[in-house]
């Protein structure tokens, strides 16, 4: 009986601890984002099947690590039974009703949600900044002017009717020169005219400051709030690419992470998602390089492209013909152009939106698990310290204006560097020179993908890359001369293998138990293993 007793107040105190256990999340003074005391970098996606249980074990097991859910316990449930983490947007609490409201409504979902044991960073109302322009903007430019054009229709007086039409006419000229007080004004009598209150009343471009000042002080009060009663976890705000750097960094001063979305595949007329005169891929490390002005000291998390353009009208690639009017989904490079231009930028984040309209049989879904599992892979090295030491890269020159060109980073993983290096230029390869004191003279280098080993002479590393290209990672080169068991579930296997940052060469048979963790490259996907050594191995 006594036996029992214990046994079953053990259970109670097990039970206790895990509903009690929630996550706690740190920011290092690199910007990394600390899990639970563990370096992390932050892989995620936006809106899975959460009512899928092979598809969330799919995304887990290939390396996604945090995912969206909406404000309910159920769903904080789901991301828990496939070790996800996951994120809630704020949005809903303090949308509408006054101060004292969105109070209440934030502390609510603050009781609700931040102790469950899943749960990792609340995100601001997504493009708060630039949803006041559009809105506005929109309302103004386009939706108002047809409402009154309709109601004009309806007027028989024929005279009045064209008066107010030359009015109307006025005040959208003015509205396309950007005076929008003088067009505003000229709307307002037209309403008066036709004896209406207007419908639009509370938009309006010519008093956008105080419509953004309104919007920050509720950004403002809501962070301040969180921080006071929910300090364990941090507060994200994505961006539009657009907006000023001014406003960007009032807006972003309510976050502890910043970032924007950018979805550049492909060039097309009809697109022009950035709005910077670069509209290619490497705008994605142009607008990471912003975010990261807006304040130095924040991690940036870049939201990338998971679907094709043509999917937002309902087209899809391979199946309705979207390509044919220009629109097609990025492919595997072009997504890990992206990713790691983000990466080379800063970045200590990546997400992907837009996966809810992609096909689960189509190429670019199983792309996106492919880019996963090679991010998973280099999780120890991504989440690792940038090198401490100068780094300089030169390059050849190009027969183009060359406003953009090779860029690198290197990581030191186990005391040991991996270089990352991508060519933003979009026309050509190129070859460059990567220089630092932390690469040792007569040390060979692999490039991943292609397996072409390259030596450094005069602390430089000196190879080619090409357009729009990603050379991931290089690492140094040594030999095993003895290998342990290693477990994993192959019992046969034939690749190469990183430890502490060195990129070996091993054949493995009969792996069967476990110890130190590293990288196995199986060719196209990426898997992780772990491997044990005795003391002979260098």
């Amino acid at each position: 009986m006594k036996g029992k007793s214990i046994f079953l107040l053990l259970s109670c105190l097990m039970l206790i601890c895990n509903l009690s256990y929630s996550v706690e999340a740190t920011i290092a003074e690199d910007r990394m984002l600390v899990v639970d005391g563990q370096r992390t970098f932050i892989l995620g996606l936006y809106s899975p099947k959460l009512d899928d249980p092979e598809e969330l074990r799919t995304l887990a097991e290939a390396g996604y690590n945090l995912i969206s859910v909406g404000p309910k316990v159920e769903q904080l449930d789901i991301a828990k039974e496939h070790n996800l983490m996951a994120w809630i947007n704020i949005h809903p609490a303090i949308a509408k009703g006054g101060a004292e409201e969105r109070e209440q409504s934030l502390r609510q979902m603050v009781n609700s949600f931040a102790n469950h044991p899943s749960f990792l960073v609340w995100e601001l109302p997504d493009e708060a900044l630039w949803n006041i322009y559009r809105a506005n903007f929109e309302t103004k430019q386009f939706e108002e002017p047809k409402v009154i054009r309709e109601r004009l229709a309806k007027i028989s007086d024929e005279s009045l009717r064209a008066k107010l039409a030359e009015q109307l006419e006025k005040a959208v000229n003015f509205y396309r020169k950007g005076m929008w007080a003088e067009g505003e004004k000229i709307v307002n009598q037209i309403w008066q005219e036709l004896g209406e209150i207007s419908p639009f009343a509370n938009y309006s471009m010519a008093d956008i400051e105080r419509l953004k000042s309104e919007e920050l002080e509720k950004l403002q009060q809501s962070y301040k709030l969180l921080k006071e009663i929910d300090p364990k976890h941090p507060i994200w705000a994505n961006h539009a690419p657009r907006n000023s750097m001014e406003s960007l960094r009032k807006f972003s001063s309510c976050a502890d992470i910043v970032g924007c979305d950018i979805y550049p595949v492909p060039v097309h007329p009809r697109l022009r998602h950035s709005d910077l005169m670069d509209q290619t891929m490497s705008s994605v490390g142009a607008y990471t390089r912003r975010m990261q002005e807006i304040d130095p000291k924040k991690p940036v998390w870049m939201v990338i492209q998971g679907f094709d353009w043509g999917m937002l009208h309902g087209e899809v690639y391979e199946r309705s013909g979207s390509e044919q009017k220009g629109y097609r989904p990025p492919t595997l490079n072009e997504i890990r152009f992206m990713g790691f231009d983000c990466i080379v930028n800063g970045a200590r984040g990546i997400l992907f939106w837009g996966t809810h309209y992609v096909p689960r049989d189509m190429q670019l879904w199983t792309d996106l698990i492919t880019f996963a599992k090679e991010i998973k892979s280099l999780q120890p090295i991504l989440s690792a310290e940038d090198c401490s030491q100068p780094v300089s890269i030169k390059q050849d020159e190009i027969y183009g204006s060359g406003d953009r060109g090779v860029l690198a980073v290197i990581k030191m993983y186990g005391g040991k560097p991996w270089i990352f290096v991508v060519n933003e230029w979009h026309e050509c390869g190129i070859r460059y020179y990567l220089s630092s004191p932390v690469l040792v003279d007569g040390q060979k280098y692999r490039e991943i993908y292609s397996q072409v080993e390259v030596v450094v002479k005069d602390n430089t590393l000196t190879y080619g890359i090409e357009n729009h290209g990603v050379c991931r990672p290089i690492g140094p080169v040594g030999r095993v001369r003895r290998v342990g068991r290693v477990g994993h579930s192959n019992t046969s296997l034939l690749g190469d293998f990183a430890v502490r940052g060195l990129v070996f060469v091993a054949g493995l048979k009969e792996l069967d138990s476990c110890f130190i963790e590293c990288v196995l490259n199986c060719g196209e996907g990426f898997g992780r293993v772990v491997v044990g050594f005795d003391d002979t191995f260098v």
